[in-house]
């Protein structure tokens, strides 16, 4: 389903409600059998700022997709991984190239 080269954004699913968001952002290397071999980058929310963080070296990790603890978003081929940053603002968090693409990543309302 997944081919190489495809980018996405892989959302730790919160369990609980004190639970930070917690994202991976990368280009898929491989897939097979609801198994993700993706790299790219981190992203943490920053317990002091409360701004989404992103871990400055690149990783290639496995995920198991069909575990349920995962959401998987397929995003647009035209992007670029370098151009994505998150944006928080209150309780907002949006994906943005900043140009033509947003994503609104917010899991509460106020």
């Amino acid at each position: 389903m997944l081919q190489p080269n495809t980018l996405v954004l892989i959302s730790y699913r919160r369990l609980f409600q004190e639970d930070d968001s917690r994202f991976f952002l990368g280009k898929v290397e491989a897939y097979q059998d609801g198994i993700v071999k993706v790299c790219g980058h981190t992203i943490l929310k920053d317990g002091v700022s409360g701004t989404m963080k992103e871990k400055s070296d690149c990783r290639t990790k496995l995920f198991s997709i069909s575990s349920g603890t995962l959401i998987v978003y397929e995003l647009p081929a035209n992007l670029q991984l370098n151009d994505l940053h998150f944006h928080s603002q209150g309780i907002r968090l949006t994906l943005t190239d900043h140009a033509s693409f947003s994503m609104d990543l917010t899991e509460r309302m106020a």
